[in-house]
């Protein structure tokens, strides 16, 4: 199983520019949102934006530290969800987050091509119904995978993205070396 290193700013400013776009968002459209800019830029540029570790829930791959930071009740220390809130706030309804940008203008962890992934995607998966996201992301081998094996949201083993490259295993033993994920 390949797994990345979250990078705690880069998600917080990826979540931040998505919300810039897209002011109000719930969760679960910044999750799908998220998910599919890391699946491309992995397989275009062999790096992730955020590192987040998805998990396959019922609904679709989750980004599983992203899911935490929405959440009221996250339990990471203060100083991570301060880092969090300096760039973001959420509206609770029901049981939706509703996330919105104060307004910060710089993204200095983000780079370009991680700023044309997000924006991508959004414009292309943002304004789909929940049902149809669900529907397209269940279709990814990393999520039918981890969603086969016995348990509750199980870990997606992305290295399965790469297998649709002509040679997968080049690819992946250069995204070990790049990215400094552990296989």
């Amino acid at each position: 199983m390949m797994r990345f290193k979250f990078n705690l700013d880069k998600t917080v400013q990826a979540i931040d520019f998505v919300a810039q776009h897209k002011p109000g968002i719930t969760q679960y459209y910044i999750g799908k949102i998220l998910f599919f800019a890391d699946r491309e830029h992995v397989l275009d540029y062999g790096r992730p934006i955020t590192g987040d570790k998805y998990v396959a829930m019922e609904h679709g791959p989750v980004p599983s530290a992203t899911r935490d930071l929405l959440r009221v009740d996250s339990g990471y220390p203060d100083e991570m969800i301060d880092r969090f809130h300096e760039r973001l706030r959420i509206k609770h309804q029901d049981n939706k987050q509703h996330v919105f940008s104060k307004g910060h203008d710089k993204f200095p962890a983000l780079s370009g091509t991680d700023k044309e992934y997000l924006l991508s995607s959004l414009q292309r998966y943002g304004s789909m119904s929940f049902g149809t996201l669900r529907e397209i992301s269940h279709e990814d081998p990393a999520y039918a995978d981890a969603w086969d094996r016995p348990g509750n949201a199980n870990e997606m083993d992305v290295s399965l993205w790469l297998d649709q490259l002509d040679e997968p295993e080049l690819a992946k033993s250069q995204l070990q070396e790049r990215v400094g994920c552990v296989a």
